[in-house]
């Protein structure tokens, strides 16, 4: 018997790319129609992500993203994945979210993090040296909303995000790429840090995923899918070793590899028992990461196939 574990889905981030154009009125319908079947589907949560300053349109108001799709459900919950606290003034934040928290009757998962794109701060006036303590003063302003402040997710596996969520008592949210002894691994540090704060935090982990036919055909193909939509962003600006991956080839196309080798692609029962290893080490709740962040026109059948299959056999090893 394992600890029942919630399952998400994200990331929808309404991209308009050069090779998948679409309007943005077409992209923010498709989360709320997403919202709408993923609720029927049975899972937990839908999530929503933030950049800025890209030309792809990538949605810059995640929280309002969430409103978009807490609107068109009634028990479904809306998460964002992540929103970049740091940037902002904390009392606006946490205004927005007991708002929200008070509407949706407190189906918010806040997910936060520090964001990585110098670009990014410098656009809204920040100085990026001073965002660990932007971000730890935003956290303590939310906590004091009490009953109004929704669960709050902290992103990323440093020492420093581990503690800054463990002391606190909120919850970690685990990057997509570990492998499953570096997941143990952050699992065993979360519960170290909490165990010396005296606190409990939820542990939740993103995960690439698309579910196949069982094929190895249909695996590669999700693989190249996967590569694809991922090689964009990685290669103009997440930072490898401090420059853009397009400027290290040969580290993009390791991340490229590792994104692959550690992403949840395959038959639905193959992704049943990956998402049990996990509930195994202690994660309560797994965002599945749709290959193409939701644009391929195909991404309502896996959706389909993973909560008409994966998520009954987890319930039943679950009950």
């Amino acid at each position: 018997m394992i600890a029942r574990m919630d399952v998400g889905l994200g990331l929808w981030t309404m991209r308009s790319t050069a090779a998948y154009p679409a309007s943005v009125p077409a992209l923010y319908r498709r989360l709320r129609e997403d919202a709408v079947l993923a609720e029927q589907l049975g899972f937990h949560s839908i999530w929503s992500a933030e950049h800025h300053f890209w030309y792809d349109g990538w949605c810059p108001t995640p929280i309002a993203a969430a409103a978009h799709a807490a609107a068109a459900t009634t028990t479904l919950h809306v998460g964002t994945g992540i929103h970049l606290l740091p940037l902002y003034e904390p009392d606006a934040v946490a205004d927005d979210l007991a708002w929200l928290q008070r509407l949706s009757g407190g189906r918010v998962e806040y997910g936060v993090g520090l964001g990585y794109r110098a670009g990014e701060y410098d656009g809204f006036g920040r100085s990026r040296k001073v965002r660990g303590r932007r971000m730890d003063a935003a956290l303590d302003r939310l906590l004091e909303l009490g009953d109004a402040c929704p669960r709050v997710w902290v992103g990323g596996m440093a020492e420093t995000a581990l503690r800054r969520a463990a002391s606190r008592g909120v919850g970690v949210m685990l990057p997509s790429t570990l492998k499953p002894e570096q997941l143990a691994v952050a699992v065993e540090q979360v519960h170290a840090a909490a165990e010396e704060a005296g606190t409990r935090p939820r542990i939740g982990v993103m995960k690439y995923a698309w579910a196949t036919d069982g094929s190895e055909r249909q695996r590669d193909r999700a693989a190249e899918r996967l590569s694809s939509f991922t090689r964009e962003y990685s290669g103009s600006w997440f930072p490898l070793k401090g420059q853009p991956g397009f400027e290290v080839p040969e580290l993009l196309d390791a991340q490229m590899r590792r994104s692959a080798e550690t992403a949840l692609l395959g038959a639905p029962d193959e992704l049943a028992e990956r998402l049990r290893g996990y509930a195994e080490l202690g994660v309560e709740l797994c965002m599945l990461h749709l290959v193409g962040d939701a644009r391929l026109p195909d991404h309502r059948a896996t959706m389909e196939l993973i909560g008409q299959q994966v998520l009954p056999a987890l319930s039943e090893v679950a009950a």
